[in-house]
C-alpha cells in the first residue's frame, strides 16, 4: 500500500474541508415577520377595518441544517383614504425544530429536535395607490416588521454562535428588524365588490442579520429578504399565501376574518 506523503496529506484534508457544507442556525421568524397586511380598496364603502388571523408557518434552514414550524396569530387594522393606505398589528407565535439525525452526525452538529420557539412583534405598512376600473395598483409602500423571540432554540444559537466548531453559523440576535419596499396589485369581482384578490411583491432588509451571521471564517455574507404574496377575500373571510427567503426559505398559509 502506497503511503500517503505529508503533501497529499494535505491535499486530501483540503478536498474533505472543501467538500463540507456549513450548517446555518438563524431566528426563527425570518421570512416569516413580514407579512402581507390587507386593507380596504378604495372602491369598498367601509375604509376602516380589523383583521384577525391564524397562521401556519415554515422555515427550511440554509443548506438543509433543519426545520422549523410555527404557529402564529395576527391582528392588524387598516385605513384606506384618497390614494393612501395604512396598515398596523401585532402578531405572536410558537413552535418547534425539527432536523435529520443523519445530516447532524455527517456535519457534526449537535441534535436541536424539539427546541421550543416563542416570540411577538409589531407590523406596519404605509403607500400609495391609484385606481384603474375595477383593479387598484398600489404603487409603493413602506413595510416594517419588528419580532421579539425567546425560547430554547433562541438559546442554542447563543450556544452554536460561541461554540468552536469552524462549520457552524449561528445568529445569536433575539431582536430582528425587517424593512423595505412592496408593489402590488389589487382588483374586485365585477359582480361582487367585496370579492378581493391581490399579488404583492417585497424586497427589503434585515439591518444586523448578515453581520451576525459571520463566523471564524469571516465570511461575506450578503442577501435580503423576499416576500411574495397572494390574497384573496371574500366578503369578510380572507386567505393570505406567503413565500419569502431571508437566509432561509420560509412559507406561511393564512385565514382569516375581517370586522
Amino acid at each position: 500500500m502506497k503511503k500517503l506523503t505529508p503533501l497529499s496529506l494535505l491535499l486530501l484534508v483540503l478536498f474533505y474541508s472543501s467538500c463540507s457544507t456549513p450548517s446555518y442556525f438563524v431566528p426563527a421568524i425570518a421570512g416569516n415577520d413580514v407579512s402581507y397586511l390587507p386593507k380596504p380598496m378604495g372602491s369598498d364603502s367601509i375604509k376602516v377595518k380589523n383583521y384577525i388571523s391564524g397562521s401556519i408557518a415554515g422555515l427550511i434552514l440554509p443548506y438543509s441544517t433543519g426545520d422549523l414550524t410555527m404557529g402564529i396569530l395576527n391582528f392588524s387594522r387598516a385605513h384606506t383614504t384618497k390614494n393612501l393606505n395604512i396598515a398596523y398589528g401585532a402578531f405572536g407565535f410558537a413552535g418547534e425544530t425539527s432536523y435529520d439525525s443523519e445530516y447532524g452526525k455527517k456535519n457534526s452538529i449537535p441534535a436541536f429536535d424539539g427546541k421550543g420557539i416563542f416570540g411577538g412583534g409589531l407590523r406596519t405598512s404605509i403607500g400609495y395607490y391609484d385606481n384603474a376600473g375595477n383593479a387598484e395598483f398600489r404603487i409603493l409602500s413602506w413595510e416594517n416588521a419588528l419580532s421579539f423571540e425567546s425560547g430554547s432554540y433562541a438559546d442554542f444559537r447563543k450556544e452554536m454562535k460561541d461554540s468552536n466548531n469552524l462549520d457552524v453559523i449561528s445568529s445569536a440576535k433575539t431582536t430582528f428588524f425587517t424593512t423595505g419596499g412592496a408593489t402590488e396589485i389589487i382588483w374586485h369581482s365585477k359582480r361582487n365588490y367585496n370579492n378581493h384578490f391581490a399579488f404583492r411583491l417585497f424586497y427589503g432588509i434585515t439591518p444586523g442579520l448578515n453581520k451576525s451571521l459571520k463566523n471564524q471564517y469571516n465570511e461575506n455574507i450578503k442577501g435580503g429578504a423576499f416576500d411574495y404574496a397572494f390574497y384573496f377575500k371574500f366578503n369578510k373571510l380572507y386567505g393570505i399565501i406567503n413565500s419569502g427567503v431571508n437566509k432561509g426559505v420560509s412559507s406561511k398559509i393564512s385565514l382569516g376574518y375581517s370586522f
